[in-house]
């Protein structure tokens, strides 16, 4: 009894162990896909920006033929 106790704790103790390392590692996944997202969203925004001032540009373009 106290055999299969040890054991079943042990088990458990690495079931918990790989758990953890589970858990770092989607950790880590997550923290670089918002490092990710972060770098998109100011790329787009920089984008943005460029898209309207270039319509701008063509907007006086065709004022002066």
């Amino acid at each position: 009894m106290t055999k299969e106790l040890i054991s079943e704790i042990d088990k458990l103790k690495r079931d918990l162990a790989f758990k953890r390392e589970e858990l770092q590692a989607m950790y880590l996944e997550n923290k670089g896909l918002n490092k990710t997202i972060d770098s998109l969203e100011k790329e787009n925004h920089s984008l943005k920006q460029q898209i309207k001032q270039l319509e701008q540009e063509a907007e006086e373009m065709l004022l002066f033929p």
